[in-house]
């Protein structure tokens, strides 16, 4: 007999799949939804503890910057001191002013400069906050007391070993040194200045002379013994290994050291290796080339100061052995120069003088 006349016809299989899949879909949306409201939970809850933790070390009302030039000071300090850096007495009032630091929390510290004695001190300026990191007061070539911070760059590791014509050479990772600076002002506070302009040697190896750190990946230029420019730079990846020379030219990736001169100058150099023109936006070699023989026979085509078009390198150990500047920078620098202007390069600077 035809289903069709039965009084409890039995399901089809089509059918009992079709209720499957809506209660399995059911179940999947209930769940999702579950899901959602314990993840917005969740990040509640991480909000209100940094909130709480933030209001346990800030427990006034928001502290309003001092107004420039006055000489008055600001609120109490919103946190207490963890350490303190005495400085100079900026006010005339015969006590000096301190550099206030918070303890770390969640690796960052917040610091300022005040005034008044122990446990009544007062802010001047407003706070700044930063990754915990040492932070002294120092004694630069161009400016005394100024508080430094001294960071690193992030790294993916210690540097790796690798060998360069048979000699052994240290490929980086990461890690370059990081300077912040900032001025004490008895009305602004903490002033951040340029540490790499402050850190520039008052007296040049020659007095014209484009002079660069590779430790600090900073490039000064003198005219005449004046420091005309400051500027960030990049240099080679291989942070140690051997001279470079005509047998290894090809695989040393080192920003040599030592005294060189002008030797090449060209508004933009095309980037054989990927077939772009020269001044290509996409061109790594950027806009200038200021290029210097690293040995004898080399014609200046190999290692050079230089343009970059990725700028966010710059203070990094990333080049193939060249000198990266920013574009601007570069330009600059190229119109200030000639063939036969010496550069010298060092290894680092000397540490200064900690109080």
């Amino acid at each position: 007999m035809s289903h069709l006349y039965d009084s409890d016809p039995p399901r089809s299989a089509r059918r009992e799949w079709r209720r499957r899949e809506a209660r399995r879909r059911r179940y999947l949306r209930r769940r999702a939804a579950t899901l959602a409201v314990i993840a917005v939970a969740l990040v509640g809850i991480g909000f209100g503890v940094r909130a709480l933790v933030v209001s346990l070390r800030q427990p006034g009302s928001v502290i309003p910057p001092t107004a420039a030039g006055d000489g008055a000071t600001g609120a109490a300090l919103p946190f207490s001191p963890d350490r303190a850096l005495p400085g100079p007495d900026l006010n005339g009032d015969g006590e000096p002013e301190q550099v206030v630091i918070s303890a770390p929390v969640m690796g960052e510290v917040e610091m300022g400069l005040a005034t008044g004695p122990a446990g009544h001190e007062r802010l001047i300026g407003t706070l700044s906050t930063l990754p915990a990191a040492p932070l002294s007061l120092v004694d630069l070539p161009r400016a005394q007391d100024v508080l430094v911070w001294e960071g690193t760059l992030p790294s993916t590791g210690e540097p790796v070993p690798v060998e360069v014509g048979g000699e052994p050479a240290l490929v980086a990772r990461g890690g370059e040194p990081d300077r912040r600076a900032w001025r004490l002002d008895p009305a602004g506070g903490l002033v951040s200045v340029d540490y790499y302009a402050l850190a520039a040697p008052l007296t040049p190896p020659e007095p014209t002379v484009i002079l660069i750190d590779k430790g600090l990946n900073v490039l000064w230029y003198y005219q005449d013994g004046q420091l005309v420019q400051t500027a960030r730079v990049a240099t080679g990846r291989h942070i140690e290994g051997p001279t470079p020379s005509a047998a290894n030219r090809m695989e040393n990736l080192s920003t040599p050291a030592g005294r060189f001169t002008v030797d090449y100058m060209a508004p933009g150099l095309p980037y054989y290796k990927e077939g772009i023109p020269a001044l290509d936006p996409a061109n790594p070699l950027g806009t200038r080339w200021i290029g210097f023989a690293a040995y004898p026979g080399d014609d200046g085509t190999i290692w050079a100061i230089h343009g970059t078009n990725d700028p966010a390198s710059l203070g990094q150990w990333v080049s193939d052995g060249c000198i990266r500047m920013a574009n601007a920078e570069v330009e600059r620098l190229y119109e200030a120069v000639a063939p036969g202007t010496p550069i010298v390069i060092q290894n680092s600077l000397a540490a200064p003088v900690v109080h």
